[in-house]
C-alpha cells in the first residue's frame, strides 16, 4: 500500500463473543472513531473474507482461531501490502495454559479436546500475524517468544459504561449500618481464586455483625460459611449494562487472583476500573496487571497473604472515610487513565509504532488532541448497540463452524450446548 494512498482504514475483525470482545474489540473501535480513524467492525461468523474491504491498512484479528478461511485471507491481505496485527487479552494460545484454568466445564472430555484445540488454532493464527496487541505486560513477556514485535494497548471504559455508572452512582442507595464487601465473576473458572480469601472473609464475618457478603455470577454456592452464611448473598450473573448498579451497593470490592498460575496473572484490571467508576474501593491481589494499576493505600489495596487480605479488608471496613477517600482516588485515577480518549489518543501512538516498525511506506495516522467527554450520552452515536452484541447468534455461529471446521466439530459444540443447558453446575463439576 503506497504512502499516496487517501484511505488510512483499520479493520477489526473478531472471533470471540462476551466481555473480552467488547473490551478488546468494540472499546477499540469506539476509541479509533473518537480519534478520527476510519474503522471497520466485524465478527468472523457474520463476514465473507473474500468480500472485505480491501483498503484497511491494519487488520486486527481479535482471539481469531485459524481456519483455510483465515489463511486465504492473511495470504491476500499481505499480497495487498496491509499489516496484520493480532489481538490477545488472555493466556490462549499455549497449550500449557489448559492445566491453569480451573473450569467445571473441562470434566467433559468433548469441551476438554475441543478448547485445546483451539488454544493450537489460535498459536498458529499468531505464527502468521506481523505483530500483538496485548492488554498487559504479562501477556507481552509470552509473546516475545514469537519474535514479532508487541505493543500493550490497555483496558478502558467506553462511554456507554461512563453513562450507565453515572447513572448507577446517582441511585446508589446504602443500608444503614451495613457494610457490603462483594465479589462479580464473570466465568465459573474463578472458585479457586475466591477461595484464596474466603476463610478470610468467614472470619471477618464472625468478628463484625454488620459485614455482608455479595457474589455476583458464576460463584460456587457450596462454600461453607459456617453460622454467618445467612449474611452471605448470592446474586444471579447480570449483562454488564447492569452490573455497574449492583457493584455500586458495595463498600469493599474484591479482586484475587492466584498469583501461582500464569493464566490469572494475564487478567487485565477491569475489576478495578468497574467498581472505580461507581466509586468502590477494591483490594486485589497484586499481579502485573493490578500492580500497574493501584497505588496500595491510595487508590486502593494489594494483598498478597492471607494476613495482608485481612489487614486491608479490616481497615476498609472499619473506617467509613478511606473507604472514601480510597474510591474517590479510584475514581479520578481511571476518569485520568483508563477513559476511552486517553486510550484514542495512545491508539494513535500505537497505530503509527505499527506502521513505522512493519512497514515503512505506511501513511501515518494523524496526531490529533482528542477532548474529554464530560457528558458521554452525547456520543451516543458511537456506542455499539445491544443488537450489534447479539450477533452472531447461535445458529449463526453454527453455520460458520460448519463452513470452516466441519460438521464434526459442529457436532461438538451442539454437544456443549447442550450440556451446559441441561445440567446443573453441580452436576458438571464432577458427574458428568
Amino acid at each position: 500500500m503506497s504512502n499516496t494512498s487517501s484511505i488510512q482504514n483499520v479493520s477489526i475483525l473478531s472471533g470471540v463473543q462476551g466481555d473480552t470482545r467488547r473490551y478488546r474489540s468494540f472499546h477499540l473501535y469506539e476509541q479509533l472513531r473518537l480519534a478520527g480513524i476510519s474503522c471497520e467492525l466485524e465478527h468472523m461468523a457474520l463476514t465473507d473474507l473474500s468480500l472485505l474491504s480491501t483498503n484497511a491498512n491494519i487488520y486486527i484479528l481479535q482471539r481469531v482461531p485459524w481456519n483455510q478461511h483465515i489463511a486465504a485471507f492473511v495470504e491476500k491481505s499481505h499480497l495487498q501490502g496491509s499489516i496484520i496485527l493480532a489481538d490477545i487479552d488472555d493466556l490462549v494460545f499455549l497449550q500449557d495454559s489448559f492445566q491453569w484454568i480451573d473450569s467445571p466445564d473441562f470434566v467433559d472430555p468433548v469441551r476438554a479436546q475441543l478448547y485445546q484445540e483451539n488454544l493450537e488454532r489460535n498459536r498458529i493464527t499468531l505464527e502468521h500475524c506481523d505483530g500483538f496487541i496485548v492488554s498487559t505486560a504479562f501477556l507481552a513477556e509470552q509473546l516475545f517468544s514469537f519474535g514479532k514485535p508487541v505493543w500493550v494497548h490497555r483496558n478502558a471504559f467506553s462511554l456507554e459504561m461512563l453513562a450507565r455508572s453515572n447513572e448507577a452512582l446517582i441511585n446508589r442507595s446504602s443500608i444503614e449500618g451495613k457494610v457490603i464487601i462483594g465479589y462479580a465473576s464473570g466465568t465459573p473458572t474463578h472458585d479457586r481464586d475466591l477461595q484464596l480469601i474466603q476463610p478470610v472473609l468467614r472470619q471477618l464475618l464472625k468478628e463484625y455483625p454488620h459485614l455482608n457478603i455479595h457474589l455476583i455470577g458464576h460463584v460456587n454456592k457450596k462454600l461453607d460459611w459456617g453460622e454467618s452464611s445467612s449474611r452471605v448473598h448470592y446474586l444471579r450473573f447480570v449483562p454488564w449494562r447492569q452490573l455497574p448498579f449492583l457493584i455500586a451497593q458495595f463498600s469493599i470490592n474484591l479482586a484475587p487472583l492466584r498469583l501461582d498460575n500464569p493464566f490469572s496473572q494475564s487478567k487485565s484490571e477491569v475489576k478495578y476500573i468497574e467498581a472505580a467508576l461507581v466509586k468502590v474501593p477494591t483490594v486485589a491481589s497484586p499481579t502485573d496487571a493490578f500492580r500497574y494499576a493501584i497505588q496500595s493505600g491510595h487508590n486502593g489495596f494489594l494483598a498478597a497473604s492471607p494476613e495482608q487480605w485481612k489487614t486491608c479488608l479490616q481497615e476498609l471496613v472499619e473506617d467509613p472515610s478511606l473507604r472514601m477517600r480510597i474510591a474517590e482516588n479510584a475514581y479520578q485515577d481511571v476518569l485520568k487513565r483508563y477513559s476511552p480518549w486517553q486510550r484514542a489518543e495512545e491508539a494513535i501512538q500505537l497505530l503509527n509504532a505499527v506502521s513505522r516498525q512493519l512497514k515503512a511506506d505506511a501513511p501515518s495516522f494523524p496526531s490529533l488532541k482528542i477532548e474529554p467527554i464530560i457528558e458521554p450520552k452525547s456520543h451516543v452515536h458511537l456506542w455499539v448497540t445491544v443488537q450489534v452484541e447479539k450477533h452472531p447468534t447461535l445458529f449463526e455461529r453454527g453455520l460458520y463452524t460448519l463452513k470452516t471446521r466441519g460438521m464434526l466439530t459442529l457436532f461438538k459444540e451442539f454437544w456443549i450446548f447442550l450440556r451446559r443447558t441441561f445440567a446443573p453446575w453441580s452436576f458438571r463439576r464432577g458427574k458428568l
